[in-house]
């Protein structure tokens, strides 16, 4: 088990007792907020059709649909419950069912990205990676580019290795606080570990680093060159 998400009855549980913000950590408007935002920034317009992975209980979801043309937010899960909670207790309140067609939301443990569309103008997946070993990471990179036609842009976010972290040790974030290590939850890799993950792939990958995220995530970018 990497993480607690791969808790079934855990995490089904307390997405059904009504904690479906404060399993994926909270911060409910912040992060919604700071992920559209930074999306926007790298170039998101409503018209432009945007898959969410590990979308967990829709908290960009709740942000996202109101400013996205109505079907063009898109998202996966590892787990159901997140997403019947988002959806019933976030998205159905807001009146923004209309908008978002429950079938737009595709369970996902694999990575196969089966039952969503083959074209994405923008990919996110903000504390995914953050949770799961570095060969998870080349793993989505390689079935999303199997998957997508034509170009995208992809931001995801990681820990990175604080200066002076020995190779095998654990890292004290500077801002969190929070320790990171290199073997278990929560990971942190450093740049290097990012060329040797997109070697073979036909992405181009650039670590942006900071973007005020407030347990230290680091952000970064991949482009599928089409």
């Amino acid at each position: 088990m990497h993480s607690v998400y791969y808790n079934d009855k855990q995490i089904n549980k307390l997405a059904t007792d009504g904690q479906h913000r404060a399993i994926i950590g909270g911060m409910w408007e912040e992060m919604g907020e700071l992920q559209l935002d930074i999306l926007q920034k790298h170039g998101l317009k409503p018209e432009h059709k945007l898959l969410d992975i590990g979308c967990g209980s829709l908290r960009l979801g709740t942000k996202a649909v109101p400013y996205l043309n109505p079907g063009n937010y898109w998202a996966t899960d590892l787990v159901e419950a997140l997403m019947d909670a988002g959806y019933q207790k976030e998205i159905i309140p807001l009146g923004l069912q209309e908008r978002l067609p429950r079938s737009n939301l595709v369970q996902d443990a694999e990575f196969t990205f089966e039952g969503v569309p083959r074209r994405f103008d923008y990919i996110i997946a903000q504390s995914v990676f953050t949770h799961l070993p570095l060969n998870h990471l080349r793993h989505c990179l390689a079935r999303l580019a199997n998957h997508l036609e034509g170009s995208a842009i992809f931001l995801f976010t990681v820990f990175e290795a604080e200066p002076g972290t020995a190779p095998d040790g654990p890292s004290k974030q500077s801002r969190g606080p929070i320790t990171t290590y290199p073997h278990k939850d929560p990971f942190h890799l450093c740049e290097d570990d990012l060329t040797h993950i997109g070697r073979g792939l036909p992405w181009t990958i650039d670590f942006i680093r900071e973007w005020d995220h407030p347990r230290n995530q680091k952000l970064v970018m991949a482009k599928l060159r089409s």
